[in-house]
């Protein structure tokens, strides 16, 4: 299993939240599990980005105006978004570059009417050491389209993933525990001044693309005739009752303790519970060795997150998202010993576990969070 870190503390932002609920020790401790592996987030000491660094274009109203997606293969830092701004610098027309470290898309707002062909954007960025290919093309009027129907679902969602679209309240609900335990470690002013606003940005950060992960793989779930039985759900869930030692109406009232409502829970469970059980039964069926099964589980997910249309409505959480991405330094391969299964900080940046249960990252429900989303985030601090 693999919990999820900030370096200013650890937290684990769980899907089901059952790793901040259930952890043995505190945010600050170190945490070392059977079955765990450590991978790190943010770097939420640093100053936060500012949100017009690499912001989704707003530049003009004008009728011309049209947004080039494209998926992008090894950027992994600053320095990557740096680079591909650079070399559309010289192409006429380019106005808004918009860069997705995670998800490796680059979003290129443009005027139609002096750049006539995308293909030259992807030829620029791919000349540049990040094979490109165009993905979508929105003219002006598709724009303004999806800015008027985001402006619509952004008060009850705050992104959709493919057809799989992300509750508001769920990203309000995790980042108000994962707060709350903070604030009982370290006291109500851990999220005053400069550093608590870093805190607090790189929490964000974390819990949105974490919520992001979750639905690129629900999202892929989703395409096939896959369903959980109750059986496996229910078999599942007294397990988990019976290792804690525990009767439901205990764990009801350990819920309510930490302000998490008893029926949110049932529901990121199952969604936990089905991601695993999925990637166990169809994604890792008839693998047995650890770095086999990562490598295919790295695919899979890598595969998934390639075809998954990513749109957020809410563009605030979007440019967090982005931003908390790009503050860390770029890794290089895997060739440094950090693990990575593919060429370039984009590979799965995995360890061994002590059991040997592999396959991606995962929580204390057992449901993995994404073997590769970005080399940088995951790996550093090995």
């Amino acid at each position: 299993m693999l919990n999820r870190y900030l370096q200013i503390g650890v937290v684990a932002l769980s899907l089901g939240l059952l790793a901040a609920l259930f952890a043995t020790t505190e945010p600050g401790g170190d945490i070392t599990r059977q079955n765990t592996l450590k991978a790190s987030g943010s770097d939420t000491e640093a100053a936060k980005p500012s949100p017009q660094g690499n912001s989704a274009g707003t530049s003009g109203q004008l009728a011309n105006q049209a947004r080039a997606v494209l998926s992008v293969q090894g950027m992994t830092c600053a320095g990557c978004i740096a680079q591909i701004k650079s070399s559309l610098a010289e192409l006429e027309g380019i106005g808004d570059v918009s860069v997705d470290l995670a998800n490796g898309r680059v979003a290129v707002t443009y005027d139609s009417q002096k750049l006539k062909d995308t293909e030259r954007i992807a030829a620029a960025i791919t000349d540049a050491g990040y094979p490109a290919s165009v993905k979508q093309v929105l003219t002006a009027k598709e724009l303004e389209e999806e800015n008027r129907r985001g402006s619509a679902k952004s008060k009850r969602y705050i992104a959709r993933v493919g057809d799989w679209e992300i509750l508001r309240a769920d990203y309000d609900a995790e980042l108000n525990h994962a707060r709350k335990r903070y604030e009982k470690t370290y006291g109500k002013d851990v999220f005053t001044g400069d550093r608590g606003d870093a805190l607090l940005y790189g929490l964000k950060s974390q819990v949105a693309q974490r919520l992001i992960d979750e639905g690129v793989q629900l999202n892929e779930i989703r395409k096939t005739d896959y369903k959980l039985s109750p059986d496996t759900l229910k078999n599942t869930f007294d397990a988990f009752l019976n290792q804690r030692s525990m009767t439901p109406d205990e764990f009801k009232r350990s819920l309510a303790e930490t302000g998490l409502d008893f029926n949110y829970f049932l529901k990121k469970f199952e969604t936990s519970v089905t991601i695993n059980t999925y990637v166990e039964d169809k994604v890792l069926s008839g693998f047995s060795n650890e770095q086999e099964r990562q490598q295919q589980y790295a695919g899979w997910f890598n595969n998934a997150q390639l075809l998954a249309q990513i749109v957020y409505y809410d563009k605030t959480i979007e440019n967090i998202v982005k931003n908390g991405n790009s503050t860390s330094g770029c890794r290089g391969s895997g060739a440094g010993g950090n693990g990575a299964v593919e060429s370039g900080c984009r590979g799965a940046c995995i360890r061994k576990s002590s059991a040997g249960k592999t396959g991606g990252e995962s929580d204390d429900l057992g449901n993995r969070n994404t073997a590769d989303n970005g080399c940088t985030r995951r790996c550093n601090r090995q």
